[in-house]
């Protein structure tokens, strides 16, 4: 019975197309691509973060025109309390599933084992901070600690982000960072090999 079924799950996956009873009707078998789904899967998660920090910047008084920095950095503080609040049951994984995390992993090793990995390498350890940092989703990134800019070779090769959403990599944890709000949104650990 087991040989049945998996002759015939191979033969509908090798078959693009079905026929059914004597209805005539034809089906059409997609076998789905997996990295796809999972890069989609993760487009939607961050899609849905972005979602909701605009519909609390809706909620929130909107910031005059302003020349003031400290006005400026109290807003942008407030603005990220009300994430917070909104998101306070976030955990580490929430967009970085177990199944993106082991996708954005491949990529990176891929980048670090690729030609030109050292200078990868290099541009990551280079713009380490000084002084290690925290890494809990809703936490802010120190306003003191540099932000470190992505190698190019590995930032071609991951998906694209929304305007205010950025990666980073910190000692080897790669994160998902609110670039207006400097919140950590997600991040794989030991995702750095």
């Amino acid at each position: 019975m087991r040989s049945q079924v998996w002759i015939l799950s191979l033969a509908l996956s090798v078959s693009s197309s079905a026929r059914l009873g004597g209805a005539g009707q034809t089906v059409k078998v997609v076998v789905a691509d997996a990295p796809a789904v999972v890069i989609a899967d993760f487009s939607a998660r961050v899609r849905a973060y972005v979602s909701l920090r605009k519909n609390v910047e809706d909620s929130f008084t909107v910031l005059r025109s302003s020349n003031d920095s400290a006005e400026i950095a109290a807003h942008k503080i407030e603005l990220a309390a009300m994430i917070v609040s909104a998101r306070s049951d976030a955990g580490q994984g929430d967009i970085f599933t177990p199944e993106i995390a082991m996708r954005f992993r491949d990529i990176i090793r891929m980048t670090f084992q690729s030609p030109g990995a050292q200078s990868v390498r290099r541009t990551v350890q280079d713009k380490d901070p000084a002084t290690p940092i925290v890494l809990r989703v809703n936490l802010a990134y120190p306003e003191n600690s540099p932000l470190q800019m992505m190698p190019p070779t590995l930032l071609a090769r991951l998906p694209d982000l929304p305007m205010d959403m950025g990666y980073r990599i910190i000692g080897r944890a790669l994160v998902l960072l609110d670039n207006k709000t400097r919140l950590i949104v997600d991040f794989i650990p030991a995702a750095v090999p």
